[in-house]
């Protein structure tokens, strides 16, 4: 039987966990059914997996017993996904692929085609939380505050290699096949429509290079993806 696995931000000790957080005991006993004796997978970023059996359980704690641990596997490259606002459901079907694709950073950009300006912080959060249980992923995705392209530029918060994406430009498996050994890498996406003139001028100010993933024109939530699944090879 598969266990399901969670994520907490409480201590784990060797041999045992107590758990505080309200809303997954609620969901524990209300959703899941789990009682006494019951199994489960937690977590909190810290690099191990622990099966757990509950040995206790109220409305506000439980407390867990470890019977075995498992290192998580390692997130690999750094990877910052600096991705153009685009409508609600395709960016957080970006964040939920991201996730499963090891991708550590978002930083949300308000481009000039940009269709929308804000985001629902508290939505990707829980989108990021449900994906990481369910992939086996170690630590969370970030989500950065929302930012212009200078202001993200002018910040000197991301890696020195930077990219953007846009057609017309050389494709990307040439810059990968010269850039394999890079650890870090910051990649921007644009909305539909893509980069204006005047920020792909910034990009360049900024020596960001240009590229393309192919000569067919994706959507931009498919352009996220595929971009985030190449630096994963």
């Amino acid at each position: 039987m598969r266990l399901h696995r969670f994520y907490i931000t409480d201590t784990i000790e060797e041999k045992s966990v107590i758990i505080t957080n309200r809303d997954l005991i609620h969901q524990w006993r209300k959703v899941f059914r789990y009682n006494v004796g019951s199994q489960v997978i937690v977590f909190n970023g810290s690099g191990v997996d622990c099966r757990s059996t509950i040995m206790k359980m109220s409305a506000s704690e439980a407390e867990l017993s470890v019977l075995e641990t498992k290192e998580t596997p390692p997130s690999g490259k750094n990877m910052w996904l600096c991705l153009s606002l685009i409508k609600k459901d395709n960016f957080e079907l970006v964040v939920q692929k991201a996730v499963e694709l090891g991708v550590n950073n978002i930083v949300p950009i308000i481009s000039e085609r940009s269709e929308k300006k804000k985001i629902n912080t508290e939505r990707l959060e829980k989108i990021i939380l449900e994906a990481t249980e369910q992939s086996g992923r170690g630590e969370l995705l970030k989500v950065h505050p929302l930012m212009t392209q200078s202001e993200l530029l002018e910040s000197e918060v991301l890696p020195q290699e930077k990219i953007f994406f846009h057609p017309g430009y050389p494709p990307i498996q040439e810059y990968l096949s010269s850039n394999n050994t890079q650890y870090s890498y910051a990649y921007f996406v644009g909305p539909e429509g893509g980069f204006s003139e005047e920020e792909i001028a910034l990009f360049k100010t900024y020596n960001v290079s240009g590229f393309s993933l192919g000569p067919l024109i994706l959507r931009a939530e498919t352009a996220a993806i595929a971009a985030s699944a190449l630096f994963l090879l």
